[in-house]
């Protein structure tokens, strides 16, 4: 048994040993046996890499740190999408040709990572060749994003190394804000949508008045428009928006342009004076058959008016209206406003209210007046000729619509008008005199119109016959 075991152990030993060649010294004398050397192969046998030119933005530091078995990759914030060259560069330190190859995963915020040298994720150098990496990062992905970037050598799927990648990617800057005046000092803002379409958590709007910018919103605005209501009349204000990404941590793109704009809660001066500029009848004061369809009207504003103002006029009776609006003056003027058609409106009071609206929307107070409306003509005259026998005139007379202006035209014999009124109804008017005899008789013939005091005048009413006296 003893035996045995020793020629197991002699076995043994012999295995341990593997191709050692034993002398038969050795194998007789010697208890240890010399180790193997055994040659590892691995990455850095091929590439070496080192940390390129390119460096976090706004900062003096590098992207990239560590060789080709330690490197890591730390982008840092980006505020918007671009590219980064010389991120790290690589050379091929082997004795022959070899092919590296990249792979990137996670870190959607990069959209590609590629050897300068052939704008792919593959590259074959000869010995000694150098190139670099170039990365893009996204326009359309914000946020933080982890991820990993694993460099093989082609060919030996296992002789690789994994680095670890971070970058916090802004998003992408919001459109131009407008801004627009609105009453009372309101400033409405609106801007473009940013390119980014994930991790995307609203704008941040921020405004100054020269001393520095202050944020408006508490939490991030998930629409595009913003109406300020905190201002002081007549003070400039200038807006500019960032958009913000949602997660941790929270990122801001780049400033957007700017807009500036002035609150104004002012309301421009009420108008000073209306009038009719194509009034009818007495005075010319009236709306009437002849101007209803086409009546004109005087706006009067004051100093203070501005070219940029908008006068609004509107002419009621009762319950129905009519408006019409027309550009002010810049200073003290005269506005007028033609072509009004109210003939729909009832006769009676017709009230004409003028105001003023500035470019902020800003409505001063109300000028009125009124102004009778008469579209009903008078009843046509009953009118009979007298012959005043031997005299210079003969005589018109009748009755008409009380105080009605009265126009007597001679059509024949000869051709000539008259006029007169019709105080309390009646009239009497001289016309010229005609004489005739029994075997000479002269035909004569009136045309008879009464006119009230709107302007609106009748139909005629004709007198004829022959005069014998």
């Amino acid at each position: 048994m003893t035996r045995r075991l020793a020629v197991l152990a002699c076995i043994g030993l012999a295995l341990a040993g593997g191709l050692t060649r034993f002398s038969s010294a050795a194998f007789t004398n010697a208890t240890a046996v010399p180790s193997n050397a055994v040659a590892v192969d691995k990455l850095a046998n091929y590439f070496s890499v080192v940390p390129g030119t390119a460096v976090q933005a706004g900062t003096s530091t590098s992207i990239a740190s560590g060789d080709v078995d330690s490197l890591s990759l730390a982008f840092g914030t980006v505020p918007s999408a671009r590219t980064f060259t010389s991120v790290f560069g690589i050379t091929n330190v082997s004795g022959s040709s070899q092919t590296a190859t990249l792979v990137l995963s996670g870190a959607a915020q990069i959209s590609s990572a590629v050897f300068a040298s052939s704008g792919t994720t593959s590259v074959t150098l000869a010995s000694g060749g150098s190139t670099t990496l170039t990365v893009t990062t996204s326009a359309t992905i914000a946020g933080h994003g982890t991820g990993s970037l694993k460099l093989t050598r082609s060919g030996t799927s296992w002789m690789y190394r994994t680095y670890p990648v971070t970058i916090d990617e802004a998003p992408e800057v919001p459109g131009a804000p407008t801004a627009t005046q609105a009453p009372n000092g309101l400033l409405n803002l609106s801007w473009g949508v940013t390119s980014t379409t994930t991790n995307l958590a609203g704008y941040n709007l921020y405004r100054s008045s020269g001393a520095g910018f202050t944020k408006l919103n508490a939490t991030p605005l998930t629409g595009t428009t913003y109406a300020d209501s905190a201002t002081v009349d007549g003070t400039t204000y200038t807006y500019k928006v960032r958009a913000v990404s949602s997660g941790a941590p929270t990122l801001e793109s780049v400033d957007s342009a700017t807009v500036t704009a002035t609150a104004d809660a002012t309301p421009p001066g009420q108008p000073t004076g209306i009038s009719l500029a194509n009034g009818g009848g007495n005075g010319s004061v009236y709306v009437n058959a002849a101007n209803a369809g086409s009546l004109s009207v005087n706006v009067n504003v004051g100093a203070g008016s501005l070219a940029s103002d908008q006068i609004a006029l509107t002419l009621t009776n009762g319950a129905s209206s009519v408006t019409r609006t027309a550009s002010a003056t810049a200073g003290a003027g005269t506005v007028t406003i033609s072509s009004i058609n109210v003939s729909g409106l009832g006769d009676g009071t017709v009230t004409i209210t003028a105001t003023s609206t500035d470019a902020a929307g800003n409505i001063s107070s109300g000028n009125a007046a009124g102004f009778t409306k008469d579209t009903v003509a008078p009843g046509a005259p009953i009118a009979t000729y007298t012959d005043k026998t031997n005299t210079v005139a003969d005589v018109i007379s009748g009755t008409a619509e009380a105080n009605a202006s009265i126009t007597v035209t001679e059509t024949v014999p000869g051709a000539g008008t008259f006029g007169g009124s019709a105080n309390g109804g009646a009239f009497s008017i001289n016309v010229a005199a005609i004489h005739g005899t029994n075997g000479s008789p002269k035909a004569y013939s009136y045309s008879v119109t009464a006119t009230d005091a709107a302007g609106n005048t009748s139909s005629a009413a004709v007198v004829a016959g022959s005069d014998i006296n």
